[in-house]
């Protein structure tokens, strides 16, 4: 993951077709990547990266809240992810996708043993996202 996630003109993205997105607003705060697919409600917020210091038991301190936690794509429905990060005291979630559409080309490559996809992926409601707050 890179020091810096910024980015000039921001990144392209989708919005989500749950919860409540914050129209017109921003949000700025730090990204800590999940180091598993979220699916298990009991997040633990002590694993992930960046690196973080340790506390006096030696187990690396938690993600200090507020923060935008990354997820990979996969596993479970995107609502399940969102809501278990939002349990966990995210801000908000990005959800990285490890797959390529087809018509890119050679511009992008997916992981190893994935084929491409011919549409977006849509992160559309499983029917139980009107608990979600959090973009």
């Amino acid at each position: 993951i890179p020091n810096n996630l910024n980015r000039a003109g921001g990144y392209d993205h989708k919005e989500a077709l749950f919860g409540v997105p914050p129209y017109g607003g921003s949000i700025q705060q730090n990204v800590y990547y999940a180091d598993s697919n979220l699916c298990d409600p009991n997040v633990d917020t002590r694993a992930g990266y960046p690196i973080r210091p340790l506390d006096n038991d030696g187990r690396m301190m938690p993600w200090p809240s507020p923060y935008i936690l990354m997820v990979d794509r996969g596993g479970c429905t995107f609502v399940n992810k969102v809501r278990n990060a939002q349990r966990s005291g995210a801000a908000a979630v990005i959800i990285a996708d490890n797959t390529c559409l087809c018509s890119a080309g050679d511009r992008c490559f997916s992981e190893p043993g994935v084929d491409c996809e011919t549409r977006e992926p849509i992160m559309a409601d499983d029917g139980s996202g009107s608990d979600i707050s959090i973009p």
